[in-house]
């Protein structure tokens, strides 16, 4: 089983009953209302897009190319799939953080941070 549909079966259980997928990401929102989204389509590392990060946890890092370490700009193109239907939250015009994690304790962190906003 790949890191991804590790990290996704994982998601299902923090966030029941939540799961909207593509063929390429799977979203999930807090109980505060807050959305995630996972590529579920890499195979090297998790990725994940979120709204908000706090950048104190280890194992994880923002990646964003053009301005590393640093959250997409609202105006910066990112993933067709984060869009008004699928993810209004992440989509292009508003802010997101791009996470890579190596390993499902690194996602853990996280997900266990981000249940809290």
């Amino acid at each position: 089983m790949t890191i991804s549909k590790q990290a996704q079966n994982k998601l299902k259980e923090k966030f029941p009953f939540t799961e909207v997928t593509t063929q390429y990401i799977a979203k999930y929102v807090t109980t505060s209302g807050r959305e995630i989204a996972l590529e579920r389509d890499r195979t090297d590392a998790i990725y994940l897009w979120v709204q908000k990060y706090d950048q104190n946890l280890d194992g994880v890092r923002v990646n964003n190319q053009k301005f590393p370490g640093q959250p997409y700009a609202p105006k910066q193109t990112r993933n067709s799939n984060l869009n008004e239907k699928n993810t209004p939250k992440l989509k292009y015009g508003k802010r997101a953080f791009y996470l890579e994690m190596d390993d499902l304790s690194a996602l853990d962190r996280v997900l266990d941070w981000y249940s809290t906003l």
